[in-house]
């Protein structure tokens, strides 16, 4: 990585812990100021979407020598992610999904950030397309199982709330069980569909 790419990793960083912070804080506070702190985590998180787009696009599509393996993969995962979460948090601003979600595309960004200054570049080539078709699927299959394995923990707890009679203060709720069966069932679908092109570019990358 370039020092200008060390820059923009660090301020993309810098943007998503912010936004966590402030989920963290708004759990703290009562009312609507709850909302207008949901509000305002947006801005962060869309800041460091904007950056984690960026050093994408600089390591991989501009790039002479092209990161592969393990970095882009773990920057691509996180970049579904957090663009995942950011249509949630439109769509839904009660449910604090940020709790889960972003400290996860944070492991993710880092561990792609280790493994920028180890691996392995690639050329422009059929064996890179494949490469890429191989890593692409493979980062779709990472995020559809985090997907997956993030509205089981949101179903589970839903359950052992509404066993206990019990919910979370207003505003802030969790997804309906019915939400979460619904976009578990589809991540499953993707997850499968993403491990046969992973396996599918895997095959072509032996062959050629």
């Amino acid at each position: 990585m370039t020092p200008f790419a060390h820059l923009v990793f660090t301020t993309c960083y810098a943007c998503y812990a912010v936004a966590l912070a402030l989920e963290i804080f708004r759990l703290t506070q009562r009312g609507d100021f709850k909302l207008r702190v949901a509000n305002w985590q947006m801005l962060p998180a869309i800041i460091g979407f904007i950056c984690h787009t960026f050093i994408i696009y600089q390591q991989h599509i501009v790039a002479e020598q092209p990161l592969g393996g393990a970095a882009m993969l773990f920057f691509a995962s996180a970049w579904g992610l957090i663009l995942i979460y950011c249509v949630w948090v439109c769509r839904y601003p009660n449910i604090p999904f940020g709790l889960i979600v972003l400290p996860l595309a944070m492991l993710l960004l880092g561990s792609g950030y280790y493994w920028a200054s180890t691996v392995e570049t690639t050329g422009l080539s059929l064996q890179s397309f494949a490469k890429m078709l191989h890593i692409v699927s493979a980062a779709g299959f990472v995020i559809a199982i985090s997907v997956l394995i993030i509205c089981r923990i949101l179903y589970l707890l839903e359950v052992r709330l509404l066993r206990k009679k019990r919910s979370l203060t207003p505003p802030i709720k969790l997804p309906s069980l019915e939400w979460s069966r619904t976009v578990s069932r589809i991540s499953l679908i993707i997850a499968i569909c993403c491990l046969g092109l992973c396996a599918l570019g895997g095959i072509v990358n032996l062959l050629f």
